[in-house]
């Protein structure tokens, strides 16, 4: 079966920016939130704040995952597909693909595409591109359980065969932040500090300088192959740790953009007159459950500490509206089955919660959650809050502030951790991969083995992985979904965005965010300085 995928109309955007009512820009003309108007005007730098740079691998699509990271290499790499903003599958360096049987998919590839040294992509680039992730030290590599070959049938026809049905490689493919193409030649030839430090994809801007701890520039890929796109020269990128330090750069006219992990500062930047661009609740914050032993390994307990929370409270409060109720698939996932009145322990209900705990011969227990301490990825307020509301059920939490690296070896080496920890994740290429830590027998979060609450969860994630067809998927991910929540398996109180995008509306023209937080659409931006 063949599927042309709908070619987008250029110059549209995937995403919408956020609109706000009587929101002024800098100069006091109104802003309609759509980034500008007016015809484009190409050339000129852009000024775009971050926080931090690429850690470990740098820029090296075969070992960098980090957001940091992901969002530089977005620039600079493409894929096979791609999604829109309400999740459908486009093209991408691919123009259409099919799948003959469901072991084998064919991709028709687009002509005319270079690299930015100027080399043609082909058929051998994808071949060598995913042989090469094959052997690389990534996590990305889950998502090609089965990949027997990739063969380049010519150059611009490529084949993937599988020895077993693969329910996730598509929605992988498709995917900006999972299997960029690569280059046999140019990022083929290049040292390992060359490929940590500069990029060699198709993508409209490539990383061409990085000076360590203060800045990354980005500069147009002369060879792009829309025509007429990028408009911008290049993007500075500064590097600013301090959210505050970053909103001064923005409101004194440093920086153009910026983007910021916390609401309070984005909505300083809005009563200033900044554009918000439109928050993707694609960051859960899953709290991860430990059930080998203590008062969590009784499911009523776990049953009771859900019933407890008001998540909508904690929305409004601990996060000040800057969130949403979600599952664990989360709410910004267009994959997300939703919250309903009907989902198992999600709406709030002390007295339930406190017959469970009698039940269970536990009216008062005592938990403890360990979570992140570092000032960036706190959200201390959420658990604060959590504490207030469970103290209502009768139900003591104990929160144990712990540093990131303290906190690393428990979803790096799999230790055991206390009753309760939260680890932000982000945006899952397929939706059974919010699933993977906690019920996977490779997660590094999964205390489940041997538990019999959790074999219809894993049995169903099973088949969940196995299937390609996107409604038979979706059906399973809505069953697994309310397993894992009658049974407890994971508490997921909200999720919010993994950054809030603010610019100068009077300067930074034609941008708009999107919801997988790439930033892909920097390539319709344009200034005016």
């Amino acid at each position: 079966m063949t599927r042309p995928l709908r070619l987008p109309m250029i110059g549209i955007v995937a995403a919408l920016t956020l609109a706000m009512a009587a929101c002024s820009g800098p100069s006091g003309t109104a802003d309609d939130g759509s980034g500008g108007s007016g015809e484009p005007v190409a050339g000129g730098t852009a000024t775009y704040a971050i926080d931090i740079q690429p850690l470990g691998g740098g820029v090296d699509p075969m070992v960098a995952t980090a957001l940091a990271a992901q969002t530089i290499m977005d620039q600079a790499y493409e894929t096979l597909l791609t999604r829109d903003a309400d999740g459908e599958i486009q093209p991408g360096l691919a123009l259409e693909y099919a799948q003959p049987d469901e072991l084998t998919y064919v991709f028709t590839l687009r002509e005319g595409v270079k690299f930015a040294d100027g080399s043609d992509f082909t058929a051998d680039d994808v071949a060598y591109t995913f042989e090469t992730y094959q052997t690389a030290t990534t996590s990305k590599k889950s998502y090609l359980l089965g990949l027997s070959s990739v063969t380049a049938d010519d150059d611009h026809t490529v084949t993937f065969a599988f020895s077993q049905p693969n329910g996730t490689f598509l929605n992988a493919v498709a995917h900006r932040e999972t299997f960029m193409i690569v280059g046999r030649e140019g990022y083929g030839n290049a040292t390992e500090e060359e490929r940590q430090t500069r990029t060699f994809g198709t993508g409209p801007f490539q990383l061409t300088a990085w000076e360590d701890g203060v800045s990354m520039t980005l500069s147009k890929n002369e060879h792009y192959w829309e025509e007429g796109k990028p408009y911008l020269d290049a993007i500075e990128m500064p590097i600013i740790a301090d959210e505050a330090t970053r909103l001064a750069s923005l409101q004194q006219g440093t920086a153009d953009a910026a983007w910021f992990g916390d609401g309070s500062i984005a909505d300083q930047a809005v009563s200033a007159g900044f554009t918000l661009g439109d928050p993707a609740f694609t960051q859960t914050l899953p709290i991860f459950i430990n059930p080998e032993s203590g008062p969590l390994s009784d499911v009523r307990v776990r049953q009771a500490v859900s019933l407890a929370l008001d998540r909508q409270a904690l929305v409004d409060v601990a996060m000040l509206g800057h969130g949403e109720v979600s599952l664990v698939v989360p709410a910004g996932d267009p994959a997300t089955p939703g919250v309903d009145e009907d989902t198992p322990n999600h709406t709030r209900d002390v007295d339930a919660a406190k017959e469970l705990l009698e039940e269970a011969g536990q009216p008062n227990p005592t938990i403890v959650l360990s979570y992140f301490s570092d000032a960036v990825q706190s959200q201390h307020p959420i658990y604060e809050q959590m504490q207030q509301q469970l103290a209502e059920a009768g139900i003591t939490l104990e929160l144990k502030a712990t540093p990131a690296s303290e906190l690393s070896p428990i979803f790096t080496a799999g230790e055991t951790f206390t009753d309760l920890v939260s680890l932000p994740w982000s945006y899952r290429a397929d939706p059974t991969f919010y699933f993977d830590p906690f019920l996977s027998e490779t997660g590094a979060m999964n205390h489940w083995d041997g538990n019999a609450d959790a074999d219809a969860a894993k049995a169903l994630l099973a088949e969940a992985k196995a299937t390609s067809d996107a409604d038979e998927k979706a059906d399973l991910i809505e069953q697994l979904t309310t397993e894992v929540a009658e049974q407890m398996l994971i508490l997921i109180p909200m999720a919010v965005p993994q950054k809030f995008e603010m610019w100068n509306p009077d300067t930074f023209k034609g941008y708009s965010t999107d919801p997988y937080g790439s930033r892909y659409n920097l390539k319709d931006a344009w200034v005016m300085h």
